[in-house]
């Protein structure tokens, strides 16, 4: 009896160890599979992961290189423009060369002979000296396309970006400058022209005839001074004083925008040209 009782305990024994042996091999192969199902998912998002991060890389790429061949461009456009600009603004400066001498030319004569109604010498010498203001207009779409649109961050060269900081603050100072000669000429030279000047005279010898002006003057020279009044004002010592007063301070601004800023501004603009230069022989 008591083998009998050993023998079962011992079956029971033997069928319980098999059976947490089964059970342990189970419950090792599911913590396996969730081991593998675990790496494979993290494997998963890290492929998602690098995918994403690629493509913003490879994107972010091909827009900076967008930019930076735009930006070239723009350089391009700039260097084209300033070049333009020099040759322009070299005119520029011999017509207003010629318009401070036109304008000393009529203050001398009318402190030598007076203010005169029927001289065409000094008719001619007014008419120049009023009506030859010009102004410089410079290129500056490309440069503050450059400036607005953030390329300056892809052109790479600290100087280059200065340097084109410093040109537009150049282009700023110069329109600064003309709209004061501009302001001056509106506020006291145009008052005095619409007073003094006889406009029925210029409009019955030029306008309504059709002439050049090369052709009127040939035909001015035969017209007798006397029977002409070129000029609406009387002469006197006070109104001589005045006017010649209204030009000295109109030379005085005009050789004042010559002097601070005609030899700077060119050569502000042939140092941008010679830095866009160096970058792109540095470049290529």
């Amino acid at each position: 009896m008591f083998f009998e009782i050993k023998k079962l305990v011992q079956n029971i024994q033997f069928k319980l160890n098999a059976y947490i042996r089964v059970t342990a091999t189970k419950n090792m192969r599911t913590t396996l599979l969730s081991k593998i199902s675990l790496k494979s998912s993290l494997l998963e998002l890290l492929i998602l992961f690098l995918a994403i991060t690629m493509g913003f890389l490879v994107e972010n790429y091909r827009e900076t290189y967008l930019e930076e061949k735009r930006s070239e461009r723009l350089l391009n456009s700039l260097h084209i423009d300033l070049q333009g600009d020099i040759v322009r603004f070299d005119e520029f400066t011999g017509l207003r060369k010629t318009l401070i001498d036109d304008v000393y030319q009529f203050i001398d004569d009318v402190e030598q002979r007076g203010l005169l109604e029927n001289d065409m010498k000094q008719q001619e010498l007014f008419a120049k000296a009023i009506f030859n203001w010009t102004y410089f207009e410079p290129n500056t779409a490309n440069i503050e396309q450059i400036i607005s649109s953030g390329a300056l961050r892809y052109l790479g060269d600290d100087e280059l970006i200065h340097q084109i900081g410093m040109m537009q603050s150049r282009n700023l100072l110069l329109m600064d400058r003309q709209e004061r000669e501009q302001e001056y000429f509106l506020n006291y030279l145009q008052p005095m022209m619409h007073q003094y000047y006889n406009f029925k005279w210029l409009n019955k010898n030029y306008v309504r005839n059709w002439q050049s002006f090369p052709e009127a003057n040939e035909n001015l020279i035969q017209v007798n001074p006397e029977e002409q009044r070129m000029m609406l004002w009387k002469h006197s010592d006070a109104l001589a004083e005045r006017v010649m007063n209204l030009f000295e301070n109109y030379v005085f601004i005009l050789r004042s925008s010559y002097v601070v800023n005609y030899d700077e501004y060119i050569e502000e603009m042939q140092h941008t040209i010679e830095i866009i230069d160096n970058k792109s022989l540095a470049d290529n």
